[in-house]
C-alpha cells in the first residue's frame, strides 16, 4: 500500500491516521470533495480511499458506489457514527473494508493497516497455490 486517498469536508479529522500512515512510508492525499476525489482516482494510482460520511457534494454511499465503478478492486472505508449493523446494512454488497469513527485515531490506522496486511498475505497464499498448479 502506498497511497491512501482521504475524502472529508475538514482535513484535521483525519490528523492521527496521516501521522500513523506517515510512520509507516503511506502517503496520504486529502480532497474536501467527492468530485475531485473521483477525479484523483481516476488520475493516479489509489490504493484506498477512506470517506467522511459527510462530503459535501455527494452521500458517501453514492461516492463508493462510483469509485468502485472507476475501480472494481478499490478498498474503501467510511468515516461513520452509524451502529455497526445499521452501517453493515447502508454499505452491504460495496465491500467497505471496515467503519471507522468520526475522528479516527492510530488505533484505527493500526487496525487497517493488519488488517490489509492479512489480505495480502491471504492473496499471496492464493496465487501461490495456483502457480504451483501451473507447473
Amino acid at each position: 500500500m502506498n497511497q491512501i486517498l482521504l475524502v472529508g469536508p475538514e482535513k484535521n479529522r483525519f490528523k492521527d491516521l496521516t501521522a500513523s500512515f506517515s510512520e509507516n512510508q503511506i502517503t496520504t492525499l486529502w480532497t474536501d470533495t467527492a468530485g475531485k476525489a473521483l477525479a484523483l482516482v481516476a488520475g493516479k494510482k489509489i490504493d484506498l480511499v477512506i470517506i467522511h460520511e459527510q462530503v459535501p457534494d455527494m452521500t458517501a454511499k453514492k461516492l463508493v458506489e462510483n469509485l468502485i465503478t472507476l475501480n472494481a478492486m478499490m478498498n474503501c472505508v467510511v468515516l461513520s457514527a452509524m451502529s455497526d449493523e445499521d452501517f453493515h446494512e447502508a454499505y452491504e454488497g460495496l465491500g467497505v473494508l471496515m467503519r471507522f469513527p468520526l475522528i479516527p485515531g492510530k488505533a484505527e490506522a493500526k487496525k487497517l493497516q493488519d488488517h490489509l496486511a492479512r489480505i495480502s498475505r491471504i492473496s499471496d497464499q492464493v496465487k501461490s497455490v495456483k502457480g504451483a498448479g501451473n507447473k
